[in-house]
C-alpha cells in the first residue's frame, strides 16, 4: 500500500498533478531542485587543505592530552612529596651552605629583578621570529 506522499510523487512525475493544491506544487518545486545539478565546484586544493585541518586537529588533541598528564603526573609527584614529608618528619636545613641562610632578602632580590627583566624584555624589544 502506498502512502500519501508516494501517491503525490507519481502523479508529479507522470504529469497528472493539480497545481492549485499547495502539496503538488511543494512536490513540483522540491523535484524540480533535486533534478538540477549543484553549481558548487570545489578548489583544486580543497582536500589538502581539509587534511591539514584533520591533522592539525589531531595533534592540539594530542598536545592538550600530554598537558593532561603532565598535569596529573606533578599533582600525584606533589601529593607523594607531602606525604612523605609528613610520615618522615623531614626538616628543611642548608647544612654545609648554612652561610646562605642569611642572604633571604638577597636571593628574593634577585629573583625580582630577573622576573623584572624578564618582563621589561618581552615588552620593550620586538621578537623577529624569522
Amino acid at each position: 500500500m502506498k502512502t500519501q506522499d508516494e501517491l503525490v510523487q507519481e502523479q508529479i512525475e507522470k504529469g497528472n498533478h493539480d497545481n492549485h493544491d499547495v502539496d503538488h506544487r511543494a512536490y513540483q518545486i522540491v523535484f524540480n531542485g533535486v533534478r538540477k545539478k549543484p553549481a558548487i565546484t570545489l578548489s583544486s586544493g580543497f582536500t589538502t587543505s581539509v587534511l591539514r585541518r584533520i591533522q592539525q586537529l589531531k595533534e592540539e588533541r594530542s598536545l592538550r592530552k600530554d598537558f593532561i598528564w603532565l598535569g596529573i603526573g606533578l599533582f600525584a609527584f606533589l601529593i607523594a612529596a607531602i606525604i612523605t614529608i609528613i610520615i618522615t618528619g623531614f626538616k628543611f636545613n642548608f647544612g654545609a651552605l648554612r652561610f646562605l641562610s642569611s642572604y633571604g632578602g638577597l636571593f628574593i632580590f634577585g629573583a625580582l629583578f630577573i622576573l623584572g627583566l624578564q618582563w621589561i624584555d618581552k615588552k620593550l624589544v620586538i621578537h623577529n621570529p624569522n
